[in-house]
């Protein structure tokens, strides 16, 4: 690591990290960094301590260190937030990662379509997972931000070979079955993977009825995943 390169990272705060996850990179033994802030303010966000850029507190130097001792048996890490493109240490974050030979996923809901094209024809990450939130109609409502740049980043992934890629839905309360039909026929329709997720607050639709709505959507993506049920 060049000592530019390594004053820059010194500087580097993020929100935290989980030192092993089996669920969020498929197939794989990772860890998680969270970075803070959001440019959206979904209701039932439940990492909603980290819309705050503030809560960046933690050095990233230390949380490097600790994951290159973890090389010999980790696989992955997941770039998380709060939003990482939104991040102006993104870049320098997935650097960093790369150079520890892990495989590198991102997490993001997809406002920065410029970014997560960087990102991937960079060659900075091996995977991206993009949430789509809500049917255009429902977009703003349900997420406080417009679903154009979204759209975009949707028809870029679909568009790549570079890197496989997930698009996600959480199925809160204020979306319902012709609301996942129109997000499976006008957005998903044709990816390789849509993983449906349960809500995780108060008034959720149960794990049966998650169930039963993944079946009707299967011909929206080669592979629907269902998690969280």
């Amino acid at each position: 690591m060049k000592t530019t390169q390594r004053d820059e990272l010194a500087t580097i705060k993020i929100a935290g990290w989980q030192k092993l996850s089996l669920i969020d990179y498929p197939g794989k033994m990772a860890a998680v960094i969270f970075l803070a802030g959001c440019n959206m303010r979904c209701y039932y966000c439940h990492n909603r301590q980290l819309l705050d850029v503030h809560q960046n507190q933690l050095p990233f130097m230390e949380v490097l260190a600790e994951l290159r001792r973890r090389t010999g048996w980790l696989d992955a890490v997941v770039v998380s937030g709060g939003e990482p493109t939104v991040s102006p240490v993104l870049i320098p974050i997935l650097n960093a990662l790369r150079e520890l030979g892990l495989l590198v996923k991102l997490d993001t809901n997809g406002t920065q379509p410029e970014i997560v094209r960087r990102v991937i024809e960079n060659g900075l990450v091996d995977y991206v997972a993009l949430d789509v939130k809500a049917p255009v109609a429902k977009h703003v409502a349900i997420t406080g931000t417009p679903i154009e740049q979204v759209l975009k980043t949707v028809r870029f992934l679909k568009s790549q070979k570079h890197v496989p890629y997930m698009l996600r839905t959480t199925v809160s309360p204020l979306l319902n079955e012709e609301d996942l039909q129109e997000i499976g026929a006008k957005i998903i329709h044709g990816a390789n993977c849509w993983q449906i997720q349960q809500c995780r607050i108060k008034n959720a639709y149960s794990s049966e009825k998650i169930k039963a709505m993944a079946i009707n959507l299967k011909t929206h993506a080669l592979d629907i995943v269902v998690k969280g049920v």
